[in-house]
């Protein structure tokens, strides 16, 4: 199984599966972990799919281990919302068995996206929802081994191109764009590169895998669980190595969505965390035995409330927001933080935030990610005129900011550690 889907993912990175028709639609792009509480996203995207009265949901939970279980889940929180039980629908595909039903093997739904009574049922609806999971599982099931989408994700397109909206969680997100993030980290992508075949062990190198996304989101790379698994280096990876193809990329935090008007090219962000953007228009990178050093990279960061617009770069702050430049809260002359290309070090939030842009006591941070006893990554994080960044206060414990255009250099470097005397 996992040989089939590593030969049908390297046909899908040459042939493509791309066929939007100018899409009137929206993307609901969550960064995973979406909270059934999470008024900001589901109101939101409910609204997009025409308003509980009239929105009707087609579930693809395609990318899930227990499919029955993650339908069960997004049914019961759209119907919380007041979307109508008769107008959530399962689309029955999916590659994996779910144990919790045990009349059912849900594997055998395998083929499922070839159904074209499912794809009439998707194409009625006004809204699309992916599961989360293995966006690969997704990939597999709802594209023909020469890379052509099948009847169900035609329909999708179409639900798409015709003003609905897409929505998907963590694998749901990874699938949007057109070059979609597979696996690896932060450090893997750094040192190891971008593998797009390596055969059954993909699943598990460090290595950054690429492949090809369902392309919904045609503005840049998308990648999930941001923040909160550190995935900066591998986004960025990611983005240079694709140079030729976008400049921009998007890291989603969990609990948080992006969401896109295509007719617009307009992303707003609604959750309980942020969306960080990377521009690698101006971007440079040499290599070093091998190593990746990159230069001039420019990061942005939104929460909710805020806008950006695609077109001209430009971040529009939430309502009530002020600037941080001339009014800055910390003055911290060496901001003490770990390694942020770890999940357990320092947050890429808390080094561009509290720690360089509201901070006035510096213009550049630099942030050491050890690779060996020492061997490291060094990140430059540097205020440049042209930066920005605003705050909204919420009794000053845990306020909500924007950041616009801080200046990122990556470089490989030696470390030597001598005891004091």
């Amino acid at each position: 199984m996992r040989k089939k889907s590593v030969l049908i993912l390297t046909l899908l990175f040459c042939s493509g599966i791309i066929f939007s028709q100018n899409p009137k639609g929206n993307l609901v792009i969550v960064g995973g972990a979406l909270s059934p509480d999470n008024r900001n996203v589901y109101t939101r995207m409910i609204e997009l799919a025409g308003g509980p009265e009239k929105a009707s949901f087609a579930v693809i939970p395609s990318a899930s281990g227990v499919a029955v279980q993650s339908w069960v889940s997004i049914s019961k929180t759209l119907r919380s919302y007041g979307v109508k039980e008769e107008n959530i629908h399962l689309i029955n595909i999916s590659v994996m068995d779910d144990d919790s039903t045990k009349d059912v093997d849900e594997s055998k739904w395998a083929g499922n996206a070839n159904d074209k009574r499912l794809a009439r049922t998707v194409k009625a609806c006004t809204g699309v929802w992916f599961t989360g999971g293995d966006q690969m599982r997704t990939m597999l099931a709802l594209t023909l081994p020469d890379g052509k989408p099948t009847p169900v994700l035609e329909a999708v397109w179409d639900v798409y191109n015709q003003g609905g909206v897409i929505g998907g969680s963590s694998a749901g997100a990874a699938i949007m764009s057109e070059i979609m993030i597979g696996n690896g980290n932060s450090l893997g992508a750094l040192q190891l590169g971008i593998i797009k075949d390596n055969g059954p062990e993909n699943e598990e190198t460090d290595a950054l895998l690429l492949s090809k996304g369902m392309g919904f989101f045609p503005e840049g790379i998308v990648d999930q669980h941001f923040n909160q698994r550190a995935r900066i280096g591998r986004l960025i990876v990611a983005l240079i190595n694709s140079k030729d193809r976008f400049k921009i990329a998007f890291g989603v935090d969990e609990n948080t969505a992006l969401i896109y008007s295509a007719s617009e090219r307009k992303i707003e962000v609604a959750g309980a965390a942020g969306v960080t953007v990377i521009n690698a228009a101006d971007a440079g990178v040499t290599y070093v035995k091998g190593l990746p050093d990159i230069s001039n990279l420019a990061i942005s960061y939104l929460e909710n409330g805020d806008t950006y617009l695609v077109k001209t770069g430009e971040l529009i702050p939430a309502a009530g927001k002020k600037a941080t430049r001339g009014n800055e809260y910390y003055k911290r002359e060496h901001p003490a933080q770990a390694g942020i290309l770890s999940a357990n070090g320092s947050t890429l939030r808390d080094v561009i935030t509290i720690n360089l842009i509201d901070n006035k006591g510096t213009d550049r941070v630099s942030n050491l990610n050890f690779t060996d006893d020492e061997n490291a990554f060094l990140l430059t994080f540097t205020k440049k005129p042209a930066s920005q960044g605003y705050y909204l206060e919420n009794a000053r414990e845990e306020d909500e900011y924007s950041v616009s255009d801080i200046r990122l250099d990556i470089s490989p470097v030696k470390v030597t550690i001598t005891k004091m005397k």
